[in-house]
């Protein structure tokens, strides 16, 4: 299991609620993007739509598509059902390998506001500064 491509963003913006480990409905050209490590997925999120959850703006900025998502049905209503909750969302964390099949790691989350960003950054300055105690 190697992970390909890592939403970097997505701890500090948001407080992941819960994560699900999905399959993606990918056509040929769009497992090269991703084996190839040309595909952003910053801007990326999950909506409910006909009666599956879908990936909205999968690929790079050239061309972005919708992709279905492999789950099962139970899976599918808990997620809706959470996302239907104001202020809850749906995102990507990472794409990886697992086998030969390619696995996407999505969350459940509620965005983060201004004051917890700046403490979680006080807190890793902090914890930055006892590991160059330690070293040093």
């Amino acid at each position: 299991m190697s992970v390909l491509v890592v939403n970097k963003k997505a701890y500090f913006e948001y407080k992941v609620l819960e994560s699900f480990q999905t399959g993606l409905s990918l056509s040929g050209y769009m497992v090269k993007q991703v084996r190839a490590n040309k595909v952003v997925i910053n801007g990326m999120f999950v909506v409910y739509q006909k009666g599956q959850l879908q990936i909205i703006g999968f690929g790079n900025e050239q061309s972005r598509e919708n992709v279905p998502l492999l789950l099962n049905k139970r899976e599918v209503d808990e997620i809706a059902g959470q996302i239907r909750i104001k202020g809850v969302s749906c995102i990507i964390l990472n794409i990886k390998t697992v086998g030969r099949w390619l696995k996407a790691e999505i969350a459940v989350v509620k965005g983060k506001k201004l004051h917890d960003k700046k403490e979680d950054i006080k807190k890793r300055d902090i914890d930055r500064e006892i590991g160059r105690e330690f070293k040093g």
